[in-house]
C-alpha cells in the first residue's frame, strides 16, 4: 500500500496542486516582504531617494551573479531537493530581522543584509521552480502549457495579494511578528515541496565542475541569442527590469511619502491595486484560452506599462493614484503571463531551467540597474518629473523591437504550426 506522499507523487494532478502551495508559499512571503522592506527603508528609517535606490539596488545584486549559475544548477540536480532546501534557508534572514526589530537593533544595513540574503537564495530558487513547473504540467490537450503558466500565476499573484493584505495589521500586530509569520510560510513551503517527486537534473550522469556550470551558463544564454522568439521576449524583460520595475521601487515609494504620508497601510494598497491589476489581467487570458497572436498582446503590455507610467508625472488625489496603479498593474499581468508561456513553449526541454534562468534575469538583473540609476535621477529632478524618463524609455524601445525583430509575428506554436499546414495544403 503507498503512503499519503507516494500516492501524490504518483498523481499528476496532486503533483501540480502540492506545486502550486509551494508557490503560494514563496509569494506569500514575498507579497509581505515588498511591503514591509519598502515601508521599513522609507518611513521607518526615513531614507533619501537615492539611498532607497542604493538598498533596492544591493538587495537585487544577487541576481546578476548568481541567477545564470542557479539554471545551470537546477538543470543538473533534484529540483524537489534544492526547493526543500531553499525554502528552509528562506526561513533565516525573515527570522533574523524578525528578531532585530523586536529588539530594536534596525539600521539601514541590516535591511540590506536581510535584502542580500533573501536575494542569493531567490536566484536558486526561481530557476528550480521554473523547471520544476516543466515537469508537473498536466498535458492533456493544446494549450496545456499556458493554462499551467496562467494558473500557476494567477496563484502568484494571489498568495502576494494575501500576504500584502495581512500587512494592514502591522498597526495591531508589529513588524515583528509579520517577518516572523513570514518565516513560518516558508516552512510551509519546504513541506509542500517536500511531496513533490524526485526530479533529477537533466544531465544527472555529468562530472560536477564550475567549468560545466559556465557551459550551460553560456548555452543558456546562446539559446536565447539564436532563437528570434526568445531574443526579443528576453530583452523586453530586461528593459522591464530596468525601466518598469525599477520605478516600482523607488519612484512610487518616494511619491507616496513625500505626497500622501508613507503609512504601511498606504503601502500595502499600493502593492494590492498593482496585484489586482495583475491578477484581473492574468484571469482574462485564462478565460480567453489559447490566445494566438501573442506578441501582439505582449506589444498591447507595453503600450499599457509605459504609457501608464508617464502618468505618474501628474499630481493626483491618492484614489486615482491606486486606480493608476491597478492599470498599471494589468499591462504588468499581460506581459508576464505571455511572456512566460511563450519562453516556456520555445524553449528546449533539455535546457529549460537554463534559457528561464536567462529570461528571470531579465526582470532580476535589470531592477538593481533600475532601481539605483533612478534612485539619482529622483535626487536630480523630483519622484514626478522622474516618472517621464522610464515611460518615454519603455516606449522606445518597444518601437525598436517592433522594427528589428519577429516580436509583433510571435504566435502560439498550435496556430503557427496550422498555418504552416494550410500553407502546404494543395490549393483546390
Amino acid at each position: 500500500m503507498l503512503s499519503p506522499v507516494q500516492a501524490d507523487e504518483a498523481d499528476p494532478r496532486m503533483q501540480f496542486r502540492w506545486y502550486l502551495g509551494g508557490v503560494g508559499a514563496w509569494f506569500a512571503s514575498f507579497g509581505l516582504q515588498s511591503v514591509v522592506t519598502t515601508y521599513l527603508l522609507t518611513t521607518v528609517l526615513h531614507e533619501p531617494a537615492s539611498l532607497i535606490g542604493l538598498a533596492q539596488f544591493l538587495m537585487n545584486l544577487p541576481a546578476v551573479f548568481l541567477l545564470l549559475i542557479g539554471g545551470a544548477i537546477a538543470d543538473h540536480f533534484d529540483n524537489r531537493r534544492l526547493m526543500i532546501v531553499l525554502h528552509s534557508l528562506a526561513a533565516l534572514p525573515a527570522a533574523l530581522l524578525a528578531l532585530t526589530v523586536a529588539l530594536g537593533w534596525l539600521e539601514y544595513d541590516r535591511v540590506v543584509a536581510y535584502g542580500l540574503g533573501m536575494g542569493t537564495i531567490t536566484a536558486f530558487m526561481m530557476p528550480a521552480r521554473e523547471a520544476m513547473l516543466g515537469r508537473v504540467i498536466v498535458r492533456d490537450g493544446d494549450g496545456a502549457v499556458q493554462r499551467a503558466v496562467t494558473n500557476t500565476l494567477g496563484v502568484q499573484f494571489m498568495a502576494q495579494m494575501i500576504g500584502m493584505a495581512v500587512t494592514l495589521s502591522a498597526r495591531f500586530a508589529g513588524v515583528a511578528t509579520l517577518l516572523a509569520l513570514q518565516a513560518v510560510i516558508q516552512l510551509f513551503g519546504a513541506f509542500s515541496a517536500s511531496h513533490l517527486a524526485p526530479a533529477p537534473g537533466r544531465g544527472a550522469s555529468e562530472k560536477h565542475s564550475m567549468r560545466m556550470h559556465a557551459w550551460r551558463i553560456v548555452e543558456g544564454v546562446r539559446e536565447v541569442g539564436r532563437s528570434s522568439t526568445l531574443l526579443p521576449i528576453t530583452i523586453v524583460t530586461f528593459s522591464i527590469g530596468i525601466l518598469l520595475i525599477g520605478s516600482f521601487m523607488v519612484i512610487l515609494p518616494v511619491i507616496m511619502r513625500e505626497e500622501y504620508g508613507g503609512t504601511v497601510v498606504q503601502f500595502a494598497l499600493l502593492q494590492l491595486a498593482f496585484w489586482s491589476g495583475s491578477i484581473s489581467a492574468s484571469l482574462s487570458i485564462a478565460r480567453l484560452g489559447n490566445i494566438a497572436a501573442r506578441g501582439r498582446l505582449v506589444t498591447l503590455a507595453l503600450v499599457i506599462g509605459g504609457g501608464t507610467l508617464m502618468l505618474f508625472a501628474v499630481p493626483t488625489p491618492l484614489p486615482l493614484f491606486y486606480f493608476i496603479v491597478f492599470v498599471w498593474g494589468t499591462g504588468a499581468g499581460l506581459m508576464i503571463s505571455m511572456a512566460r508561456t511563450i519562453v516556456q513553449e520555445n524553449a528546449p526541454p533539455a535546457h529549460l531551467a537554463r534559457v528561464m534562468s536567462v529570461y528571470q534575469l531579465g526582470f532580476t538583473g535589470g531592477m538593481p540597474i533600475g532601481a539605483i540609476t533612478l534612485g539619482y535621477v529622483v535626487h536630480m529632478v523630483g519622484a514626478r518629473n522622474a516618472a517621464l524618463v522610464p515611460g518615454a524609455a519603455m516606449m522606445l524601445v518597444l518601437a525598436l523591437l517592433l522594427v528589428t525583430t519577429e516580436l509583433w509575428r510571435i504566435r502560439s506554436p498550435d496556430e503557427s504550426a496550422r498555418r504552416e499546414l494550410e500553407s502546404l495544403a494543395p490549393a483546390d
